[in-house]
């Protein structure tokens, strides 16, 4: 066969000078085998330019034609041993046979040894000749590794032979061993005047023991993609050594499309020199190099005369991009010619059926159940209510919190739980040791059970049959072990389902072609989008190989004469890549950076931008470089209106508000939802005093009246001195924060106070009760305290919270520790005071002095018989307040030690005592009391009375507005801290200027 070789550009003219020389006869079949099918287009087309058409050539890759011979060789066959997760399990068990478990045969591993051996088989390594090696080789470098090489070579020849022993299947190698001995008697070769390849710079040692066994026997050419340059370094080897041994013709014109004679200088020490066709484009991020992507497309097309099917964007990897490019060109309306691979995981379908296998081995962790039932494919007709009942509810994993916290909910439906016990039953059975049939069978009957297939749409058939299919070949694995072990089955179906992939296909013919570089390789086009030119995105890194080393496949190579890469070899083909990619541009090549990743942070530009600009001699770092802004405004402002999207135009109408309406109507968009938009913006932007949209509202009144039936508790008080806007959210809008679920390892902090609450009113009043307050020793007491204790929570109690039965003993001793320190110390500072009464719900009339309603719950109440005296106490699982409780009321908003006396005062139970004031007892490992004195109560009484009317009187008032304070931290924990308007410079403005906001600060000085 002829030799042609060249740069991509040149070869595909020698190659079509080739045909016109060479096939007189236009009618005589050829066969082209090309490095992919991208190519084989490539070459389609440009016959069909050159010759009107181009018929009886055939194209066909590589791997196509090996089937072909195969299927031509004489006798039945049986099918290839698959790729996918038969061959996994294999390697995974060969992996844990005696000699060979050197290593753990985890899932990472198994993938990393899969591709070594794939490596090995593909360059036809002979086991035996490696054994020769090893032991008479004296490579002082191999000593340290000499047994590690051993034994993947031990594996490698285990493996070949597990291969022919699976029943059913044949390695892939017999059917490479059939097509290379029909070769020479093939009709189907025999049937073509002229084979040629095209397009293969490398190959393994299978693919070029074909192609050599091909050029002995038939006429053709081969076309080459090389030349003498720096970018092919990676292929000078294998071109050198298996190409050009029997001499070839150098096709290079120097052509490099938009990159002109640059090309040549292109990794080298040569001059550069000024290419207008290149741009060097800086944008803010991945999404900004797409926005200019399409808005330069669309240029193109409208002003340049350009058809979409001479553009192509290309990417060293799609994934990164490719849903955001699908939704930007789909947003501008340009056509794409592309496919994408996704995941089994990017689909909801493919996730539901990976959680519903998954429940089991993740505890029947809340949100993963709440997902499982929430789908749209759970087949079940109480699904809603389960949902509301799981929000509800405060578990938060583990199968025994299910039961012991799920009957504690409110709305309580029994036949959820049953059918959580049969699906853990179920899971159960699937994860002990079986067959693999029966399992199978079992996986596939509760996955129908369970998926509502009516539902199904759009991709959801495809997923769901594939999945079933992954399933169902699980049965396969009996043929390499009849039983699945314990715990193995659902490890093994997750990871099978798992390495599931889609295609999803946008092939508008004529569109605008998305590819990776790889695949680019040999195409061309009028203008090409070089995305992603960043450091460790193109160049991508490329580690060693952690199995075979480099040093291992250079021996196999250089030494025994094995076509094998080394890994790290990798790096030189990456230059290929690049080059192939930007000399792909026969007029526009705009080259693509971004200044900062997903993550936000800083990344640099690749060093091939780099090279390209030195290249071409444009400043990447200064003017001669396109600047892609991350403003929206100056993003949008640099397009011309034309092609920005309507979306985009709305967005330009906004940034000038006071014209905002005419152009809308102008162009069309104005609708009765944007002109309420506008409307409200502009509201929020005004200056002066509170308005609508700062929280003040005509309904205040009854907000006021409906709180004030039940009462204001101290904790609304709190809340609407510290910000009115949350009292709005809460009892305005009736929004509601969900229960946090309870941890299985600790107790909340909001339970532990109940906890506190619980065992301290039984203890003080069991001693009341008996008359031994005062009468005690702190041995007796503390006797008392585990009696009260126990009462509410026993050994058992943890099924109360979800707790582990280990954290609830822990926590439970804790609490006793605790509380013993604190009553102990609380009994003996009682003085002549006794506690008498606990956890009494109060509630105060309007009164003209304070024309509201309050209540609460007083923790405790300690009277003092003697001298006719009560005391409050109240409880507080942290210290709270300062030695001045009086003064508290204004700075910290702390109510309740003021509020429950106003409350107590009027209680029957307590007429004819005075007030000693109140205190609040803090419960920790340090025993503290602050006191509201008598005296001090007085003499606060009528400031604090006109504070809680100023402050009831913004919720009857309707004027609720935001105030923020970033000292207490109050917004951090506030559930509504994401709904307000606290960044909203012109809302806290105005906030912040209001008559209210300066009524609080007057109060609370």
């Amino acid at each position: 066969m002829k030799l042609f070789y060249a740069h991509y550009i040149s070869l595909e003219n020698a190659f079509v000078r080739y045909v016109r020389a060479e096939r007189a006869d236009m009618l005589a079949p050829w066969l082209v085998i090309c490095s992919s099918g991208l190519v084989a287009n490539q070459l389609k087309k440009r016959l069909a330019r050159e010759f009107g058409a181009a018929a009886n050539i055939h194209f066909m890759t590589g791997g196509a034609l090996v089937s072909v011979l195969d299927s031509e060789a004489p006798g039945e066959t049986l099918p290839l041993l698959p790729q996918d997760n038969l061959r996994d399990f294999l390697i995974k068990n060969l992996l844990q046979e005696p000699g060979l478990n050197r290593y753990p045969a985890s899932r990472g591993f198994v993938q990393a040894v899969k591709s070594s051996l794939r490596d090995l088989e593909d360059s036809l390594v002979c086991p035996d000749v490696m054994d020769e090696y090893l032991r008479t080789s004296d490579d002082g470098a191999l000593e340290t590794d000499k047994e590690r090489l051993s034994w993947l070579n031990r594996l490698y020849r285990r493996y070949l032979q597990a291969q022919q022993e699976v029943p059913g299947y044949r390695p892939y190698q017999a059917a490479f061993e059939r097509a290379l001995s029909q070769v020479e008697k093939s009709v189907f070769l025999k049937g073509f005047k002229q084979i040629v390849f095209y397009g293969f710079y490398d190959m393994p040692g299978r693919q070029l023991e074909l192609v050599n066994r091909l050029r002995g026997h038939y006429a053709g050419a081969i076309f080459a993609p090389y030349m003498n340059h720096p970018a092919y370094r990676f292929a000078r080897k294998f071109f050198e050594t298996n190409w050009l041994s029997s001499g070839g013709e150098n096709s290079e014109k120097g052509a490099f499309g938009a990159l002109g004679q640059t090309g040549l200088n292109i990794f080298s020490a040569g001059e550069g020199a000024k290419t207008p066709g290149v741009q060097i484009v800086s944008a803010a991020d991945a999404s900004g190099e797409l926005f200019f992507t399409a808005k330069e497309i669309l240029r193109l097309v409208e002003k340049d005369g350009y058809s979409f099917a001479d553009i192509a964007v290309i990417a060293r990897t799609v994934t990164p991009y490719q849903d955001e490019l699908r939704r930007v060109f789909k947003q501008n309306c340009i056509p794409l010619n592309a496919s994408f691979s996704y995941p089994v995981t990017h689909y909801p379908l493919g996730v539901f059926c990976l959680n519903l296998f998954a429940l089991a081995q993740n505890g029947f962790e809340r949100n993963l159940v709440l997902s499982l039932v929430s789908s749209p494919y759970f087949k079940h007709s109480s699904k809603n209510k389960w949902r509301a009942l799981i929000s509800r509810s405060l578990v938060n994993r583990d199968f025994n919190q299910w039961q012991d916290l799920l009957p504690q909910t409110k709305n309580y439906d029994p036949e959820f739980l049953a059918w959580l016990t049969h699906i853990k039953n179920r899971l159960e059975q699937l994860d002990r040791a079986g067959e693999w049939g029966v399992l199978s069978q079992e996986a596939l009957a509760l996955l129908e059970e369970l998926t509502d297939t009516a539902v199904f749409e759009g991709k959801d058939a495809e997923i769901y049959h594939a999945v079933c299919e992954r399933i169902q070949s699980l049965s396969s694995y009996r043929v390499l072990r009849p039983q699945a072990q314990t715990g193995e089955f659902l490890e093994e179906l997750a990871e099978s389902v798992r390495g599931l992939t889609f295609n999803e296909a946008e092939t508008v013919r004529g569109g605008v072609v998305f590819t990776d570089a790889v695949r680019a390789r040999g195409l061309s086009f009028k203008a090409v989008f070089l995305l992603g030119l960043n450091d460790k995105v193109f160049p991508l890194l490329m580690p060693e190989d952690p199995v075979l080393r480099d040093y291992h496949r250079y021996i196999l190579r250089d030494v025994l004469g094995y076509w094998i890469n080394q890994s790290l070899d990798r790096g030189d083909e990456e230059k290929l890549f690049f080059f192939a990619a930007a000399s792909s541009a026969q007029e526009k090549l705009y080259a693509l950076s971004a200044r900062r990743g997903s993550d936000g942070k800083e990344i640099s530009p690749s060093v091939y931008l780099a090279e390209l600009a030195r290249a071409t001699l444009i400043n990447w770092q200064g003017e001669d470089t396109l600047r892609v802004s991350g403003r929206l405004s100056e993003k949008l402002s640099a397009v011309a209106e034309p092609f920005l999207t309507p979306k985009e135009l709305s967005y330009t109408f906004i940034f000038t508000p006071e014209n905002a309406v005419k152009k809308y109507a102008l162009a069309q968009l104005l609708t009765p939802g944007i002109a309420d938009s506008l409307a409200a913006s502009a509201g929020l932007s005004k200056n002066g005093p509170l308005n609508a949209y700062d929280g003040v509202i005509t309904s205040g009144a009854e907000i006021f009246a409906q709180e004030n039936k039940l009462g204001f508790s101290p904790s609304t008080l709190q809340k609407l001195g510290q910000c009115p806007m949350r009292i709005f959210f809460e009892k305005g809008l009736k929004l509601r924060q969900e229960d946090d679920p309870l941890s299985r390892q600790e107790l909340p902090p909001n339970l532990r106070g109940t906890v506190y609450h619980e065992i301290l009113k039984d203890f003080y009043e069991d001693l009341y009760q008996r008359g031994l307050t005062h009468e005690l020793f702190d041995e007796a007491a503390l006797e008392y305290l585990n009696q009260a204790v126990e009462k509410h929570y026993r050994a058992d109690g943890y099924r109360q919270f979800g707790i582990y039965p280990v954290v609830w003993e822990l926590l439970l001793q804790d609490i006793k520790d605790l509380l013993g320190n604190f009553v102990l110390d609380d009994l003996h500072d009682q003085g002549d005071f006794v506690p008498a009464k606990f956890e009494i719900p109060v509630s105060l009339e309007p009164s003209s002095a304070l024309p509201l309603r309050l209540r609460g719950i007083i923790d405790r109440v300690d009277v003092d018989e003697k001298h006719k005296l009560f005391r409050i106490d109240d409880y507080k699982s942290s210290r709270k307040g300062t030695k001045d409780l009086a003064s508290d009321i204004f700075k910290h908003l702390i109510f309740q030690p003021f509020v429950y006396v106003l409350l107590a005062r009027q209680m029957q139970e307590l007429k004819g005592y005075g007030s000693a004031g109140s205190c609040l007892l803090a419960i920790g490992p340090k025993y503290h009391r602050s006191d509201l004195p008598p005296a001090a109560f007085e003499d606060v009484l009528p400031r604090a009375c006109r504070f809680l009317v100023l402050l009831t009187d913004y919720v009857k008032n309707g004027i609720f507005f935001i105030n923020p304070d970033d000292k207490e931290k109050k917004c951090q924990y506030c559930p509504y801290a994401a709904l307000c308007r606290r960044d909203s410079f012109k809302s806290l403005l105005r906030a912040r200027k209001s008559a209210a906001y300066k009524s609080l600060q007057e109060a609370i000085k």
